[in-house]
Order: C-alpha cells, then sequence, then structure tokens
C-alpha cells in the first residue's frame, strides 16, 4: 500500500514538473534583457580572493580551511600551504590525488586541476588561503603563477 502511495505521489510530482517546463516553453519571458541584466552584470565585476575561495575550495577544504577528514585535508596550519609557494601553485594547478598525511593525519582524495582560473585569479586565492586562519605566509603574484604554470604545466594537453 505504502509503495503505491510513493508511486502516485512521484508520479504527480513528474508531472507537475513536466507541466511546469511546458508552460515556460509556452510562455516564455518577452523581455528577456531584463532577466539577463542582473547576470551580465555580475559578470563584470571580478572576484574577490574570498570569493575566489568560497565557489573553488570551500566546498572540500571547507569554509575556515579546516579540511574534511577523512578525503580533504585542512589548509589552516598545513605546512604545504605555508611552505614553498612553488608547490602549492603546483598542486593547484596540476592537482593531487592518493595519500597524504597532514599534521599526522592520514588523508586520501582527490583534488582536481585548477588550471582553468587565470593568474590573476589564482594568485588571489592561493595568497588568500596562506594569509587566512592562522596561516602567516608570503602572498602570491600573477608573475609567480605565470612562471610556474609556464614551469609546471609546459608540454601537457589543455
Amino acid at each position: 500500500m505504502r509503495e503505491s502511495k510513493l508511486l502516485v505521489w512521484g508520479l504527480a510530482i513528474g508531472l507537475l514538473a513536466w507541466a511546469a517546463v511546458l508552460c515556460m516553453r509556452l510562455n516564455p519571458a518577452v523581455n528577456r534583457s531584463v532577466l539577463q541584466a542582473p547576470v551580465a552584470a555580475a559578470r563584470t565585476k571580478a572576484p574577490t580572493a574570498a570569493e575566489l575561495y568560497a565557489t573553488s575550495c570551500a566546498n572540500c577544504h571547507g569554509s575556515r580551511g579546516e579540511g574534511r577528514f577523512p578525503v580533504f585535508p585542512p589548509l589552516a596550519g598545513s605546512p604545504r600551504v605555508t611552505g614553498d609557494p612553488a608547490r602549492l601553485a603546483s598542486i593547484a594547478l596540476n592537482g593531487m590525488s592518493g595519500p597524504i598525511e597532514v599534521n599526522g593525519v592520514a588523508y586520501d582524495g582527490l583534488m582536481p586541476a585548477f588550471d582553468h582560473l587565470d593568474d590573476r585569479e589564482l594568485a588571489l586565492v592561493l595568497s588568500h588561503v596562506r594569509r587566512s586562519w592562522g596561516n602567516d605566509a608570503s602572498e602570491m603574484t600573477e608573475a609567480d603563477i605565470a612562471w610556474i604554470r609556464g614551469a609546471t604545466v609546459k608540454g601537457r594537453a589543455q
């Protein structure tokens, strides 16, 4: 009995979704520029370092760089973050997989490459990580990232 009720509710929700899509297709918005204006305006504003971190890193590493055990290591207090900036940039540009130990704790996950970020964006977000949550390391510049990108990504299919 319960399964049949779930089936009926599922069908009802599916029909409602189908009707909503059909209604939107038959009655599109007349003035599309009004709907698209806020999106176009938002794209012209360059993201801040904190915004880049929130959209690129926080889902895995946490909003305060605390990490997510046992897959994503913390960025707060990590020697990989506060150490050699070229190593950190290389990890961000090329990604990383497999086991890693941070502050005596083992993690085993996958970090994708963030080579889609331009040199300015990557310098901003990595500087933010190196200077936040108690981390006290030097900032990174666009020139640093450009040099590291050329040295580590050169010759790879992009």
